[in-house]
């Protein structure tokens, strides 16, 4: 029987059952267990679908785990302290664990027999953890093209924390609004709602501050640390079936610069697009090494 690799509805109040924040790409994972002084995270969180298959026995209560990439073949039995990886045995760091019908391993194990990234930040109290494939976007968004790197950063799940905002307006348009030359914070302005939102060194997106558009009639709302104005800027507003861009000056004047459908043949992906002479500015320091 297939197990159902899916995301999980992150729960902003949940508590984590171990000391620190676990971040599974980019989202914060609030299922997690400690074992043998060990932090464990449920397997179906590590998806992978372009590279990863895995297969449940309900009997013997084990999966089976296929890298279509590398042909690595892996075994886990509940409460095995060991994998079978191509036939032999590899130890483990605490126990396999079988809890609500999912399966618990060792963050560990993820990166070292998986292919995953795992990175431990003690002052910062947390642990990140990507697929191999959610690694190699990690690393266009930190080094590569601009444009690209901007359309991984609105695709990023955003940390909203407690008590989030919600839009009050109407419409169906989304504007996004980067500082000149960079993509790693932006604001999202949806059904009169605006939303500001910082990409940390790890790759996380977090909700730093927002705030009711002033065109909106109601009295306006505000929460979070208000940045400082972007000077230069760039803007992407996803409207219908176009995309409408252009450029914003130091003194907040718009300047359309065109517009594409996103109906036409190879243009369904355009909701950001390339501004001309436009250079990279941002610093992007990737921890992927």
């Amino acid at each position: 029987m297939s197990v159902l690799v899916a995301a999980h509805i992150l729960i902003f109040d949940a508590v984590p059952a171990t000391p620190f924040n676990v971040y599974m790409n980019g989202q914060q994972e609030g299922n997690v267990i400690m074992s043998q002084g060990h932090t464990l995270v449920p397997l179906s969180a590590f998806d992978d679908p372009t590279r990863l298959i895995y297969t449940f026995d309900d009997m013997s209560k084990t999966v089976d785990i296929t890298n279509k990439v590398n042909l690595v073949c892996i075994q886990l039995s509940d409460g095995a302290q060991e994998a079978i990886v191509n036939g032999k045995k590899v130890k483990l760091d605490a126990q396999v664990t079988l809890k609500d019908g999912r399966i618990f391993v060792p963050l560990r194990f993820l990166s070292e027999r998986l292919g995953g990234s795992v990175s431990y930040d003690k002052e910062g109290k947390k642990v990140v953890v990507r697929t191999p494939s959610e690694q190699e976007r990690f690393k266009r968004l930190m080094d590569g093209d601009l444009t690209e790197a901007r359309k991984i950063a609105i695709s990023l799940p955003v940390i909203y924390g407690k008590n989030a905002l919600q839009p009050q307006g109407e419409g169906f348009s989304i504007k996004y609004t980067f500082p000149k030359g960079e993509a790693l914070r932006y604001y999202k302005e949806y059904k009169g709602l605006v939303n500001y939102v910082e990409i940390n060194a790890d790759g996380i997106a977090e909700l730093i501050w927002q705030g009711d558009s002033p065109q909106m009639e109601k009295e306006l709302r505000e929460k979070g640390n208000k940045p400082a104005k972007l000077g230069e800027a760039v803007y992407f507003i996803q409207k219908s079936e176009y995309t409408y861009y252009g450029t914003i000056d130091e003194y907040g004047k718009s300047t359309e610069l065109g517009q594409i459908n996103r109906s036409e043949k190879n243009n369904t992906s355009k909701q950001i697009v390339p501004i001309d002479e436009e250079k990279t500015f941002d610093t992007r320091q990737s921890k992927s090494s």
